[in-house]
């Protein structure tokens, strides 16, 4: 009998811990698109509610390899961008890695969240990247979940 209460006793504290872990909610998707055109400038603008909704990007380092001779093969992308947002909020930055082949309309590959300033300081967060070539740039598609912590 006293083994069947401590056994109870038990199982309702351990319920009572994973009761809050497993009603945390995920956090929400957010959709950052940037409009870049090449030599000119770098806009974005982002739904979710975890940054600011609008900004500048900048892109700074790149490095580029691959394309194959006469730029007929498949290439890699791996940069930083700094995001800074209209409002004043803050800035962050962003690793990308993205690839791309002679036949594709644009690109593929994924980033993560490296830092950031203001009410950025505790961003975290990746996800994909899907990019379109337009006559003057590219229009990048990040879909990922950010969440501020600490």
């Amino acid at each position: 009998m006293r083994i069947l209460r401590l056994g109870s006793t038990i199982g309702l504290l351990l319920a009572l811990l994973v009761a809050p872990v497993a009603s945390a909610a995920a956090p929400p998707t957010t959709v950052l698109t940037i409009d870049i055109v090449f030599g000119v400038s770098e806009d974005f603008t982002a739904t979710g509610g975890v940054i600011c909704e609008s900004g500048t990007a900048v892109t700074d380092p790149v490095f580029i390899a691959g394309f194959g001779r006469m730029g007929r093969g498949s290439g890699t992308f791996h940069l930083i961008k700094t995001l800074t947002c209209d409002d004043g909020s803050g800035t962050f930055q962003i690793l990308v890695n993205a690839a791309t082949a002679p036949s594709s309309p644009g690109t593929l590959g994924g980033f993560a969240v490296v830092g950031g300033t203001g009410d950025y300081t505790g961003l975290r967060g990746a996800g994909s990247l899907v990019g379109t070539f337009t006559d003057d740039g590219i229009i990048d598609v990040y879909t990922g979940m950010l969440m501020i912590v600490g």
